[in-house]
């Protein structure tokens, strides 16, 4: 499985709370998110790196069909300008739990999956299916905080972490792409945060207060473990023009003393070469046909 298990720092950036990594293949660029900095961080081929202020917290940033990007700041979901403001608002989720979406990522058909969080026990928060129409489909309930979301190499099966329910769940879809059963393959003793998925059916996870990531088998058995020094552990995705680098956000919001002392590095993007290939990333927007 692994031919350069080591880890690299890449960009020292020592976010507040770095997530939502993702490549966006027409640009040949990685972009992230510091969501309590209020960052977008981007990361060209040539390994110039980049940061644009945001007016607010913003979680999710992905590209668009169009060359655009659009992000999730609240509930709010709408176009990023150059400004860091979002607008035009293309549409807004749901207000049940905290009032906030969390991490999302777009289907292979191009709609934004995009979670909410209800820190109170009450697991109010969902799940929504985004189309470019405006038109919002909650497609999971009784969520707890929606974290990581990938979709396997053919389509057909969604994988969706809860980190507060600290699980792993398998989406099976129908035709359209939307969920018919579900069930729980992986629970874990830590909090599971980002998701990203290999060629092979591999499910990357981030494990926020486990010092690493793992790979799950499609099954939800562990078979490969990354340590990575930076402090809090948030999300992963592969990039990199042959998408075989795994990329790595991390954290430093209230990481106590002897943790920071221990990753001085906390924080930033790190990045390794475990073996495998990622099935990249699907921009937003309805593909031409």
């Amino acid at each position: 499985m692994a031919a350069e298990m080591s880890v690299d720092l890449v960009v020292e950036c020592r976010s507040l709370l770095g997530e939502g990594v993702t490549w966006d293949a027409s640009s040949q660029t990685l972009l992230w998110v510091d969501i309590d900095g209020c960052l977008l961080h981007r990361l060209h081929s040539n390994g110039q790196h980049e940061q644009v202020s945001m007016i607010a917290p913003t979680s999710v940033v992905v590209p668009t069909r169009s060359g655009e990007l659009l992000a999730v700041s609240g509930l709010q979901v709408g176009t990023l300008s150059d400004s860091g403001v979002i607008g035009p608002v293309l549409t807004e989720l749901p207000p049940d739990g905290d009032g906030r979406a969390n991490d999302g990522r777009c289907d292979p058909q191009g709609r934004l999956w995009i979670g909410t969080v209800d820190r109170s026990g009450g697991h109010r928060g969902g799940v929504f299916c985004v189309d470019d129409t405006g038109l919002v489909r909650r497609v999971r309930s009784g969520r707890g905080l929606s974290n990581g979301i990938d979709w396997s190499p053919d389509g057909s099966k969604c994988y969706h972490v809860d980190s507060l329910h600290r699980t792993v769940d398998e989406l099976s879809l129908d035709d359209a792409g939307l969920p018919i059963s579900e069930r729980t393959i992986a629970t874990f003793e830590e909090l599971p945060d980002g998701a990203s998925v290999d060629t092979d059916g591999g499910i990357w996870v981030a494990l926020w207060d486990g010092g690493g990531v793992v790979r799950l088998k499609p099954g939800g058995e562990i078979d490969c473990r990354i340590d990575v020094p930076g402090g809090w552990i948030t999300s992963c995705a592969f990039g990199g023009a042959d998408l075989r680098t795994l990329y790595i956000t991390s954290a430093t919001v209230d990481l106590d003393e002897s943790r920071r002392i221990a990753n001085p590095s906390a924080g930033s993007l790190f990045a390794c070469r475990p073996g495998v290939t990622g099935r990249g990333y699907t921009p937003f927007g309805t593909p031409q046909r």
